[in-house]
């Protein structure tokens, strides 16, 4: 379900390879947003986020003293947000950046920008775009959209769209940890920190990792990136998922992860960066040849608003170590677990009763249930 709440479009002209600005345009009244053409525009350009093919960057507002100030303007307006007054000064601030910094950078160029709040998929979103007037999309002189086809990244530069759900939930989830660290309870802060996902924005980009991208999101006040530890994890388990999900994969599922693990182990001991291309690489290298349709679009799910593995990430030593195993062997028995799962509460799927030097295992699987039930009604004489 997709539900437009208000949008306007902007625009400026700018010649690349130059830092010369001209005929800035801000639009002072919203558009009708029962606009079929402008509905069209809006949730053509939010479907282009996860589409398969175009990778996308996660990332939040910087905080570094770099950011400008619409970080700052766009939380006074996710405060009050249903107020056209309010969208509009601060479309018209992101756009005073914009202009700012295309003019520092020789290799941007101008284009019409489109500001939109709207709803999908049940979750409320702000978004900022770039786009040029040709093809499929085609705007009148109010800046009214009249004709829009398939919108795709000939179409649109750059895009950078905003949770805010994720904003309000991950700003308070920020503040909380802020106390903790005022106040620490020894050893617990920092690991709690760590495990934050502080990302709520996105952005798409023709040339995402480019000169001319850059501008854009430095206009906004974003910095990239996934917590290294967030993105380790979603790496190791989100492979692991996709095989899990698949019937004709399923029995291949450890394979990849153990792959993916050594990777990773790989990277970090080699002081590199984990890369999600080598990642898929090595997690299909034991698929069979008449499988190869199945691991179609592993990328694309890995690097989805879900599950959001990035494209280059730093491997975290303390989130890999947990997802290693385990492993010992007696004469009669051998075992191997993730670290993770082991605990000394009685709720933990390893559970180590230390006064008595026993482990404990819980959430067996069906199928493991029914070998061992069958076995012991063998024996029943």
């Amino acid at each position: 379900m997709f539900t437009l709440k208000t949008a306007i479009i902007h625009s400026f002209k700018k010649l690349a390879h130059t830092e010369y600005v001209s005929d800035v345009v801000k639009k002072h009244v919203t558009l009708a947003t029962d606009n079929p053409a402008l509905q069209s525009l809006v949730e053509g350009i939010n479907g282009l986020i996860g589409k398969e093919g175009n990778s996308v960057v996660y990332g939040q507002f910087a905080n570094d003293d770099r950011q400008g100030p619409f970080p700052q303007r766009f939380k006074a307006f996710v405060d009050v947000q249903e107020d056209d007054a309010q969208f509009i000064a601060l479309t018209h601030l992101a756009m005073d950046q914009l202009v700012e910094q295309a003019g520092k950078q020789v290799l941007s160029t101008g284009g019409h920008i489109l500001c939109a709040q709207y709803t999908s998929a049940g979750s409320d979103y702000f978004l900022v775009a770039s786009m040029k007037e040709r093809g499929g999309i085609q705007l009148d002189e109010n800046y009214v959209p009249k004709a829009i086809q398939e919108v795709d990244l000939s179409k649109v530069q750059q895009a950078a769209r905003i949770n805010l759900a994720s904003f309000v939930a991950i700003n308070a989830a920020l503040a909380a940890a802020a106390a903790m660290v005022a106040a620490p309870v020894e050893g617990e802060a920092d690991e709690d920190a760590e495990e934050i996902d502080s990302t709520y924005l996105c952005f798409i980009s023709r040339g995402r990792d480019s000169q001319a991208s850059d501008y854009f999101i430095a206009a906004l006040g974003c910095a990239k990136g996934v917590a290294s530890g967030r993105a380790t994890k979603n790496a190791i388990d989100n492979v692991a998922r996709f095989f899990r999900n698949k019937k004709s994969l399923h029995s291949l599922s450890y394979r990849a992860k153990e792959a993916v693990i050594k990777y990773l182990e790989e990277q970090l001991a080699a002081g590199k960066s984990a890369r999600l291309d080598a990642i898929c690489h090595v997690a299909v290298l034991h698929v069979p040849a008449d499988l190869v349709e199945d691991i179609v679009g592993l990328k694309d799910f890995l690097n989805s608003e879900k599950n959001r593995v990035p494209d280059d990430f730093t491997v975290n030593a303390k989130s890999l170590k947990e997802k290693t195993r385990i492993k010992g062997e007696a004469t009669n028995w051998s075992l191997q677990f993730e670290r993770g799962a082991l605990g000394q509460d009685a709720a933990a799927d390893v559970y180590y009763d230390e006064g008595r030097k026993k482990l404990i295992l819980s959430n067996l699987s069906a199928g493991l249930v029914e070998v061992i039930e069958k076995e012991l009604r063998a024996r029943v004489v």
